[in-house]
């Protein structure tokens, strides 16, 4: 029992733990997930700490005791549900006494123990964050870009490796200017579809609240407002997997680089039931989550005017895309394009007309000859 709760107290005083807890360096994810590999106890430890250090990311330096009694229940209940997760498992009792598990009673005294704690370092400015403040930082050291959309019906986001973020409004997104060789991860509050390049040696993980999306490369929507009771994934193309971030498998969920967890295909949809921590998956008819364009274009064309595909490209993604139509208003595509990001989408385009395209933000130029 001393050694789990000396363990928890060390991560928990560790600054490059914490960082890596936050999101902050993505770049250690190896290293804390060989740290924990096959190590259950170490896992359970690993989700209580990051309960504790969600629970004191609060901007106002004034906090009343009400507020740490909330934020010390909700760590209590993370101690309660791993207990719970662990009876349903029929663990089996040596002597009578677990090995090595913590129970209910004695999580609760280390996690109060430890929650008050942490409030004494809270105080001393420790572990608060000021959210702007650290987005400033992750920018200048060219490690994080954070992206809104507040007035757009869609907003297009390209990352760093061509997938492709279509960003409903009032929502945003935070993702490494470069992803680690290991991982793609980004970070989603709101709602956003999701074309992701295919890369079976480079995971891509969306994080929304406690839900984490795991794909190769496919396409999918993610409904996750910060508010919502619930966080949703429906698939479009290919396949998806999806667990909680308090998992006791999440680690392994993510080091291995095969899907694992709650697989869904095309067409299914997962819904986590936030306040009970309840994840199901059920069949659709259709995979529109968002009620926006593309989840429901096929970009399937057979002798298309360039202007038709080049307008429901605009529609779809929420870009501009400029040409000039006296020249290429003759040229037509026959293509079908597929869940591909949009750029590769340009790519193909280009190829057949014998043109180049340029992407700035959300403006796309495309330079070609005439097709007459």
């Amino acid at each position: 029992m001393h050694s789990s709760s000396t363990l928890l107290k060390d991560l928990l005083a560790n600054p490059r733990f914490v960082a890596w807890a936050r999101g902050e360096q993505p770049e250690d994810n190896r290293h804390w997930n060989n740290w924990a590999a096959d190590d259950q106890e170490k896992q359970e430890i690993i989700a209580i700490a990051k309960e504790l250090l969600d629970s004191f990311q609060i901007p106002d330096q004034h906090i009343t005791d009400e507020h740490i009694s909330s934020k010390i229940s909700q760590a209590l209940n993370t101690a309660k549900c791993i207990e719970n997760e662990r009876e349903s498992r029929k663990l089996i009792l040596f002597k009578g006494f677990r090995s090595v598990e913590w129970n209910v009673a004695a999580s609760l005294v280390i996690l109060l123990g430890l929650a008050l704690a942490l409030f004494g370092i809270y105080k001393k400015g420790y572990f608060r964050t000021d959210q702007k403040a650290d987005l400033a930082k992750t920018d200048d050291n060219n490690a994080f870009t954070e992206i809104s959309n507040k007035d757009q019906q869609v907003k297009y986001v390209r990352l760093s490796d061509g997938s492709a973020i279509v960003l409903h409004k009032n929502s945003s997104v935070r993702f490494p200017k470069h992803f680690a060789k290991t991982g793609r991860e980004v970070f989603l509050t709101g709602e956003a579809f999701f074309e992701v390049t295919k890369n079976p040696e480079q995971p891509f993980f969306v994080y929304a609240n406690e839900l984490v999306a795991k794909v190769h490369g496919t396409s999918f929507s993610v409904k996750a407002g910060e508010n919502d009771s619930q966080v949703i994934v429906a698939v479009k193309t290919g396949k998806v997997s999806v667990y909680t971030q308090r998992d006791a498998k999440a680690i392994q969920y993510k080091a291995d680089k095969n899907l694992t967890a709650l697989v869904l295909t095309p067409n299914q949809q997962a819904t986590f039931i936030r306040n009970e921590a309840k994840l199901t998956r059920l069949a659709l008819k259709s995979p529109v989550l968002l009620h926006i364009p593309i989840e429901h274009q096929v970009f399937t064309y057979a002798e298309t005017p360039v202007a038709m595909v080049f307008a429901a490209l605009e529609k779809a993604y929420g870009v501009k895309i400029n040409f000039n139509k006296e020249i290429m208003g003759q040229c037509s595509i026959t293509a079908t394009l597929g869940d591909e990001p949009l750029e590769n989408k340009l790519r193909w385009i280009c190829t057949i007309l014998e043109a180049e395209y340029a992407i700035k933000d959300d403006q796309i130029t495309i330079k070609g000859s005439s097709c007459k």
